[in-house]
């Protein structure tokens, strides 16, 4: 590669404000929870899950994340499987945030005190959401997971109406209709119904889009079935026979019912210009079927309901390929890295390498956090920008385009697609 490419189209991408296509920071940095030490707030997720993988007890874990008990020694119950993990992309966003925002080279024995010290410190004194998402990570605004009480000076909200899909019991449609403000849900109808108030109630209160997170729990295949299937389902859940079913024995007993009400969850989208976020490909934790959550289930939504923008998550990994097809194939559908710049760093690079060999520029979202504690968020956006600089400057290197139009195609997958896809000039102006 050309001397100073990368390094040049680097330096341009840390510049670059971006738009965060996703996470599920507290709403508030009030709410942050301040129980937590720094152990305990890293292992909420995702590096937890490597922890395991490479070979932690869950009791292990679970003591690792008390931080009730002794720092040193619930370090020294994760550090074997820490030092095995921690060149991961997970691992390393972590040390990125030690190194960055707290001046500590990475994180282990020696510096795992000093780093809990620090990260107490800096928690207690506030505006860190202004630090690390504004200052530190050049991030515009996020686009928070569910809740409309977010603090607007850094998130907007989607909603999801997955509880609306999923209905599985008499005590779920009671909480469905406490959500849509009714006393009870009696038929499909009225399941219709509540389903389509509660969106707009809060679309009223500033919700700019739809999430479904539905591949954790079921494939994301939903046929199209008749309202009299749906609705048999539905009648029985109030026979004199029901007994509701354990989580164990959930699965399938109302199936046509989902599938009639995902696609009525579509046609609402549909009716209100509402981009639709979708997670697919591999689900946070330990063990799932992972091909439940093939982006190819999806297409004869994406058939049907040509008018909605299905902005599809974590690049579909590792199905990656198959959503460059997809989105290389359908109009409708949208390419966003959420999370996938630390599932994988490689894989991310070179799927953005791949995607602007096959699809339209426009059709990618570069930067999702997906984290739940803000010091992931940071590590995550240097790895990201890392990676989009390193698939730029491969293009460049290529002949595919030059400098000046690989900056431009920074800018478009950090900031302007998604502020398209999202019609956030609705929302934040400009």
């Amino acid at each position: 590669m050309k001397a100073g490419l990368y390094e040049s189209l680097h330096e341009y991408v840390k510049g670059v404000e971006m738009i965060d296509t996703h996470e599920h920071l507290p709403a508030r940095e009030a709410a942050r929870p301040m129980a937590n030490d720094v152990l305990a707030e890293y292992l909420i997720h995702y590096f937890s899950c490597d922890l395991v993988s490479a070979g932690l007890a869950p009791k292990e874990l679970d003591f690792a994340r008390d931080a009730r008990q002794p720092l040193a020694k619930r370090w020294k119950t994760v550090e074997p499987h820490w030092n095995a993990a921690r060149y991961t992309g997970y691992g390393r966003s972590l040390d990125l945030a030690a190194r960055d925002l707290y001046g500590l080279a990475r994180i282990d024995r020696k510096t795992i005190e000093p780093l809990d010290e620090a990260f107490k410190s800096a928690r207690a004194a506030g505006h860190t959401y202004r630090t690390v998402l504004k200052e530190k990570s050049r991030i515009r605004v996020s686009i928070l997971d569910s809740d409309l009480g977010c603090d607007r000076t850094f998130f907007r909200s989607v909603r999801r109406l997955d509880d609306f899909v999923q209905v599985r019991t008499q005590n779920e449609l009671a909480a469905l209709a406490k959500r849509a403000g009714l006393e009870a849900i009696h038929s499909l109808e009225e399941l219709k119904a509540a389903c389509e108030r509660a969106i707009d109630e809060e679309l009223g209160r500033g919700a700019i889009g739809l999430k479904c997170g539905l591949a954790y729990v079921r494939s994301l295949r939903f046929e199209k079935v008749t309202a009299a299937e749906a609705e048999a389902e539905f009648n029985n859940l109030f026979s004199d026979t029901y007994i509701a079913p354990s989580w164990e024995l959930q699965h399938g007993h109302t199936s046509k019912l989902q599938d009639y009400m995902m696609h009525h969850v579509c046609r609402l989208a549909d009716a209100r210009g509402l981009t639709f976020q979708i997670h697919t490909g591999l689900q946070e934790g330990n063990g799932n079927y992972i091909h439940h959550a093939d982006p190819t289930l999806l297409s004869n939504l994406f058939l049907e309901y040509r008018n909605v923008k299905f902005d599809l998550f974590h690049i579909g990994y590792p199905y990656q390929q198959t959503l460059s097809a997809l989105a290389k194939n359908f109009q409708n559908v949208f390419i966003d890295f959420a999370w996938a710049h630390i599932i994988s760093p490689t894989a991310a690079t070179h799927a953005l390498v791949e995607y602007l060999d096959a699809v339209p520029a426009n059709k990618i979202s570069g930067f999702g956090g997906d984290y739940c504690f803000v010091d992931g968020v940071y590590g995550h956006q240097v790895i990201a920008r890392e990676n989009i600089a390193r698939a730029l400057a491969v293009k460049v290197e290529q002949g595919a385009f030059g400098v000046d139009e690989a900056k431009q195609i920074a800018r478009m997958i950090l900031h302007d697609n998604p502020m398209a896809i999202f019609n956030l000039k609705k929302h934040l102006g400009r």
